[in-house]
């Protein structure tokens, strides 16, 4: 990311600052951006100690690890519990053959008492032989175990242990470098403004920080942020050349928040949920009610806002064993809602969206044309956990989401498509449509991963489910407002 701050000195002339996040080239100072924020030569030089303490730690590990002795060790347990598993599978095989002959000794007409007991004998006799063979088995291999545990084991705990504490202690020591300030002349350390937490790796050397400490120091006074990506895309998150994108909320929020202290600051353009916004009632009946939600309406009460759809049903319906909604749509997306009047039907609502038997069709206006009529995104998505709520694509740890795309219409800038969830993950149109490995073109007005516009141009249009009383198919619609 690159950021520029419009700022004005002392005698009131105004000119801009430039910076970049993180390093430029390999490189910290370059000259026409404003430098980093913590102290480049404290740091380098207990780093540079530090890292040379690492590196003789995980060398000795290494070895450790690749140590003659320890692979011959390890060997011998795999081959202790390869001829324990063959040994016992043997004597189960056998087993189970003569517990077959008892069986067809049993199944007679007539069998004396005797006899009867001498099967019965032989059946414990058999069990016990196994259970003593497993238990010779388990305190050969538990021996050897604990002798590979004394010679190898616990020295490379014992290492690994001192590395992750060195490593903590360099973390630490790299957050005591960075300085920050603000313009009421107060000074504070990264780590006190995450409430004693360990900042995520990276705090402090985004772009926004390093222009507003530059201003601080120098008595500049800052008139506008701007901060864009320059570049491809990244796998992961959603950043498209040349778009503006706000500073991310887990690294730089906190530390903004002290940073812009005095100053007046725009708020950005995230609608409010609005109390005069009212859900218009699409379907209703003793068992469910289906609403066309607004643009700037919650689904959901949020940490600051209690005013949603929630919490106007139940201001509507204060009887009903519920009313309960059954999904959510984003605040900034409008269109269908489905809820339940009592606990029965929103159960067996709810089963029908774990199973994915519900329909549902949006539509939405992309930024950017398309010749293929129809598409399928196949992207695994997971929260950013420095910048939530926006999500971004993993294939490691994300959960599977899938969407099916039909374009409707085109123009010279923009489609109009028809969206088919198949998986119902938290942003999963929006970030679909925008990721470069999706659509790569961000719906219209989509201001987390896009461009500000009038609204985001999404809306749920149409729902099919079954009736949670009669079982019958419903479909109900919605046409979308633009």
């Amino acid at each position: 990311m690159f950021g520029v701050l419009v700022v004005r000195d002392s005698k009131g002339k105004t000119g801009y600052l430039a910076s970049f996040s993180g390093m430029l080239n390999q490189q910290w100072l370059v000259p026409g951006f404003v430098p980093p924020v913590f102290d480049i030569e404290a740091q380098t030089t207990f780093l540079r100690e530090g890292e040379a303490k690492l590196l003789e730690i995980s060398t000795s590990i290494e070895t450790c690890l690749n140590h003659p002795a320890r692979l011959e060790v390890i060997q011998q347990l795999l081959n202790l519990k390869q001829q324990s598993e063959e040994e016992l599978s043997a004597l189960k095989k056998l087993n189970q053959d003569n517990k077959k002959l008892r069986h067809s000794k049993r199944n007679v007409s007539y069998i004396e008492d005797k006899l009867l007991q001498e099967l019965s004998l032989s059946s414990q006799r058999d069990k016990k032989a196994y259970k003593q063979l497993k238990s010779a088995w388990r305190e050969k291999q538990q021996s050897l175990q604990e002798l590979f545990d004394r010679d190898f084991e616990d020295e490379l705990n014992r290492l690994k242990t001192t590395r992750k504490k060195l490593s903590q202690m360099l973390h630490a020591q790299v957050f005591d470098t960075y300085r920050l300030q603000n313009s009421l002349g107060e000074v504070a350390s990264i780590k006190s403004l995450f409430e004693g937490k360990t900042p995520p790796g990276g705090t402090g050397d985004c772009a926004a920080p390093k222009l507003f400490q530059f201003a601080f120091k120098n008595n500049l006074q800052p008139l506008a942020l701007a901060e864009f990506w320059f570049g491809g895309s990244p796998a992961s998150e959603v950043r498209h050349h040349g778009f503006f994108y706000p500073p991310c909320r887990g690294k730089c929020h906190p530390i903004l928040l002290f940073m812009l202290k005095g100053q007046c600051v725009e708020l950005d353009h995230a609608v409010k949920s609005d109390k005069r916004l009212q859900p218009e009632i699409v379907y209703e009946d003793a068992d469910i009610v289906v609403l066309n939600k607004p643009v700037g309406l919650l689904s959901i009460p949020g940490k600051t806002q209690g005013y949603s759809v929630s919490s106007w049903l139940a201001g509507r319906y204060p009887g009903a064993d519920g009313p309960l909604l059954v999904h959510r749509l984003d605040m900034a997306t409008s269109g269908l809602l489905l809820a339940a009047k009592n606990s029965r039907s929103h159960k067996i609502l709810q089963q029908q969206f774990i199973a994915r038997s519900v329909e549902k069709r949006y539509v939405a206006i992309l930024s950017k044309p398309f010749d293929a009529k129809v598409k399928r995104v196949d992207l695994p998505l997971r929260v950013d956990l420095d910048d939530r709520p926006r999500q971004m694509v993993c294939y490691q740890h994300g959960k599977k989401a899938v969407t099916q795309v039909e374009v409707i219409s085109t123009d010279e800038q923009t489609s109009r498509v028809y969206f088919y969830p198949l998986t119902g993950r938290t942003h999963q149109l929006r970030v679909h449509a925008a990721h470069s490995q999706g659509l790569a073109a961000p719906i219209v007005g989509d201001t987390i991963y896009g461009v500000a516009a009038e609204r985001m141009m999404l809306h749920a249009e149409k729902l099919s489910f079954y009736h949670p009383k009669t079982n019958q198919k419903m479909t109900v619609k919605s046409e979308a407002p633009f």
